[in-house]
């Protein structure tokens, strides 16, 4: 790199006090922009949200909880996993004189709701709380009969006590919503806050609930859901009971009411706020007002209706399946500073869940120097194994055979028992319920693999630290209205271009950011799950990768060749394997063999050449197997000799 004027591409480069990058400079320019976010912030009380896009290997959280003990002013960090909860507590003691505090979660601090007063209690808060209930409603509303209020406060009200006048405290996004938590506070959200703020009701939910919610209400002109859509569906014929409903349901600052998830005949704090949304999306929506002007493409192209509620909240219908989806984010107003923190951020979606007009994106470091920090200095080598997507979160594009001989020749090419992630239905059809193909063994491929886990359940996880050799199999996708919806909620229209597919597809948003978001940031944030801090060696089993990680690939998809086996060349090799060398004839006149004498020669031929099997020099030649308990048995895998030396940098 050039001298400081030059390296001014990002802020790595700047913080970097030699000519290359180190763990050290990186981590400090972490360091930087986070507390030069906050400062901005406190400057200027105009200021916006800030999010610091920083590789998932820079150590944001333990720089967040450092920026955190170094400040005058009281901060709140949220994040989703009570692990790196537990991260940012461990890194602020060794760094902050005083004692952060935990914010009290339902689930691990309250006696009742763990079960220590019994199932009937505890099925009854969880029930309340799928509901929409907030726990302390919950504990204020049973204040007399709840056992873990007797005669005292329960732990959880208790610790709450002592949130408030805490100069650090850590919890969940969610806390993100409470004012108290967040009032003059800095607040730094670590990792995207994703669904937290969202509420979906499917068809019978949304019925369900909202009969409820009317069956109570004596003064409203309808009492049940089916009368709901006939007048929303209605405007002009029902003009009255239209004014009479949104009169009633906006009598008040909210329409969400905490007393409808405690009713016994079924009821959800969301009801009223799903009764006010059906009235608005059968007629004129509300966002025509606020500005946007693609209500009706999303109406007739996306079959999605959209409006923005008068307390806030924006909802999304889908027309297909009748499904109502509110999203409430948090007021942050009274904050003092907003930081996000992501590896893979999206801008459009950190606003809109933030609840923000505008937001800015600072980056740690620039592509180039992405490239230089992982490769050079953290020692990855990254390998793409094909040019399909392979989009595995159904299952039903899943190769078996392919990806079990890519297991199995990793396992060989380093001598160890690589990591793998997936789909969830790709891990259940590989491992789990696995077809029963003839000459195909899966409890082989299985002790080949070190562990495994699938993309729900990645994020910020650290299970394969330290792990040097780790697979990619295929890519995540979690279907079309899923995108749409998403991209409705930011004020987007996604509509499929049926002519595309794979890594061409196409939505008919600019760059894709929302497709982008499910598959090729989650593909990412898989491949840095490995080694974090020191070297990896990764295989990438799809092209859904983003064009920065796409530069760093070490050897080109074309150098890999997999070839899976067919049933009668997988017969020859376990015939091989367990009855031992043999003519051609010999071989096929064997019971396990499914081939013909033909076939069977023209095979052995081919796996001559392969190096699997080798052969004498008599007539008629005899043939033998070379390591046949180590050879991938689904499929022929070629990888690069030279990727040796690729991983050793």
């Amino acid at each position: 790199m050039a001298e400081t004027e030059e390296r001014a591409c990002c802020r790595g480069a700047r913080v970097a006090d030699s000519e290359e990058l180190t763990k050290d400079a990186v981590r400090a320019a972490c360091r930087d922009g986070i507390q030069s976010a906050i400062e901005t912030q406190l400057d200027d009380a105009d200021s916006t949200p800030i999010v610091i896009d920083g590789l998932p290997t820079i150590g944001k959280t333990h720089q967040a909880s450092r920026v955190a003990a170094d400040l005058d002013e009281q901060v709140a960090i949220l994040t989703h996993r009570y692990e790196t909860r537990d991260d940012h507590l461990a890194a602020l003691k060794d760094h902050f004189e005083g004692n952060p505090v935990e914010i009290p979660t339902f689930d691990r601090t309250c006696p009742t709701k763990r079960g220590e007063h019994g199932e009937r209690w505890k099925d009854r808060l969880s029930e309340y709380r799928a509901r929409g209930a907030s726990p302390t409603y919950l504990h204020h509303y049973f204040r007399d009969t709840l056992p873990c209020m007797d005669g005292k406060d329960c732990p959880y009200l208790a610790r709450r006590d002592a949130v408030e006048s805490a100069d650090v405290v850590i919890g969940g996004p969610a806390h993100a919503g409470l004012e108290e938590i967040v009032e003059d506070r800095v607040v730094i959200f670590d990792e995207d806050p994703q669904e937290t703020y969202q509420t979906e009701f499917d068809a019978s939910d949304l019925a369900e609930y909202v009969s409820a919610f009317l069956a109570n209400r004596d003064e409203l002109p309808i009492d049940n859901y089916e009368q709901l859509r006939l007048v929303a569906g209605n405007k002009d014929g029902f003009a009255p009971q239209h004014e009479t409903i949104r009169d009633f349901l906006t009598d008040g600052d909210s329409l969400d009411q905490q007393t409808e998830a405690i009713r016994d005949e079924g009821g959800h704090v969301e009801a009223p706020t799903a009764v006010f949304a059906l009235l608005e999306l059968d007629g004129p929506t509300i966002g025509e007002a606020s500005g946007h002007d693609w209500d009706d493409t999303l109406r007739s192209e996306a079959q999605l209706d959209y409006a923005e509620l008068p307390d806030g909240a924006s909802v999304v219908y889908d027309q297909k399946e009748s499904r109502l989806v509110v999203r409430r984010a948090p007021d942050l107003s009274g904050t003092r500073a907003v930081v996000g923190l992501d590896g893979t951020s999206v801008e459009q979606l950190w606003q809109g869940r933030l609840g923000a007009d505008d937001i800015e994106l600072w980056r740690v470091l620039c592509n180039d120097c992405r490239k230089q920090y992982l490769t050079e200095v953290v020692g990855y080598t990254f390998v793409q194994t094909t040019t399909a997507a392979k989009p595995y979160s159904s299952g039903e594009h899943v190769n078996e055979n392919d990806d079990y001989g890519l297991i199995e020749g990793v396992a060989n090419q380093h001598e160890t028992k690589p990591s793998l992630i997936t789909s969830r239905a790709a891990e259940d059809q590989l491992f789990e319920n696995a077809s029963d193909e003839p000459f195909v063994d899966t409890d082989r491929v299985t002790a080949q693999i070190e562990d495994s886990k699938h993309y729900g359940n990645l994020r910020s996880s650290n299970d394969f630290e330290g792990t040097d050799v780790g697979i990619i199999l295929g890519s995540p996708h979690p279907g079309d209205r899923a995108i749409q919806i998403t991209a409705a909620l930011e004020g987007y229209t996604a509509v499929r271009d049926e002519q595309t597919k794979g890594t061409d597809l196409d939505y008919g948003i600019p760059d894709q950011p929302f497709l982008h978001h499910y598959r090729e940031h989650k593909v990412a944030q898989a491949v840095l799950r490995f080694g974090r801090t020191s070297p990896a060696t990764v295989y990438i089993h799809t092209s859904a990768i983003p064009e920065w990680l796409a530069e760093m690939v070490a050897i080109d998809p074309s150098e890999v060749d997999i070839r899976p086996r067919r049933e009668g060349e997988r017969s020859i090799l376990h015939s091989l394997h367990d009855d031992g060398p043999g003519t051609a004839g010999d071989i096929a006149s064997r019971d396990a063999v499914t081939v013909g004498e033909k076939h069977t020669r023209d095979c052995l031929k081919r796996l001559r050449r392969e190096g699997v099997v080798e052969r004498d020099d008599t007539q008629p030649y005899c043939w033998q197997g070379t390591d046949l308990g180590d050879v991938p048995h689904t499929a022929a895998i070629d990888l690069p000799e030279s990727l040796d030396s690729a991983s050793s940098q």
